[in-house]
C-alpha cells in the first residue's frame, strides 16, 4: 500500500472509531495527536480539532504507524462492533427525559403509553446489541448512573402497561 493510500486509510479508520465514543481510548488517541501536532493539547470532543490533528499526524511515518496500531486495539477492544458509545449515542438521557416527561403528565393517554412502550423496546435492544461494548461490560458510575434511571422510568412504564 502506497504512503498516500496508508495515511488515508489511517484517517479514515482513526476518525471512525474516535467516532464511536470510547471515552478511555480516545483520551490515548489525543494523547497521541497532541504529541504528534506539536500543541497543548487536542480537543478530544471536537470533530474539526480531531481532522486538523489527524491531518498533520499521518504525514509522520512513525506516528502513522502508531495510529494503524490505534484503531486496530480500538476494532479489537470493541470486538467490531461499530455501536457508538450507548452513554453517548444510546440516547438514555433522551430516552429517559422522553419517558419521564410522559408518565409525569396529568395523565397518561393510551397513545402515549404506546409510545412510551416502544421507546422501551427500542432502547432495550439497543442495550442488547452493545452489551458487549467496553461501555456497558465495564460501566463507568456515569453508565451505571444512566443504566439506573432508565431502569426506574423503564419499570414505570411495565408497571402501567
Amino acid at each position: 500500500m502506497g504512503e498516500l493510500a496508508a495515511a488515508s486509510k489511517a484517517h479514515v479508520m482513526v476518525s471512525y472509531w474516535w467516532s464511536r465514543g470510547d471515552g478511555l481510548v480516545n483520551h490515548q488517541l489525543g494523547q497521541i495527536l497532541t504529541r504528534a501536532a506539536g500543541v497543548d493539547q487536542v480537543d478530544i470532543t471536537d470533530p474539526q480539532s480531531i481532522d486538523r490533528a489527524l491531518r498533520i499526524a499521518v504525514a509522520d511515518p512513525a506516528v502513522l504507524a502508531e495510529l494503524d496500531q490505534w484503531w486496530q486495539m480500538v476494532e479489537t477492544r470493541r470486538a467490531g462492533n461499530g455501536t457508538r458509545n450507548p452513554g453517548l449515542n444510546l440516547g438514555l438521557e433522551q430516552s429517559i427525559r422522553y419517558l419521564t416527561d410522559r408518565l409525569d403528565a396529568a395523565a397518561v393517554t393510551p397513545e402515549a403509553l404506546g409510545e412510551c412502550r416502544r421507546q422501551v423496546a427500542a432502547v432495550d435492544q439497543t442495550i442488547i446489541g452493545a452489551k458487549d461494548l467496553p461501555e456497558l461490560a465495564h460501566p463507568d458510575a456515569e453508565m451505571l448512573d444512566l443504566l439506573a434511571r432508565y431502569l426506574e422510568a423503564r419499570s414505570r412504564v411495565l408497571a402501567l402497561v
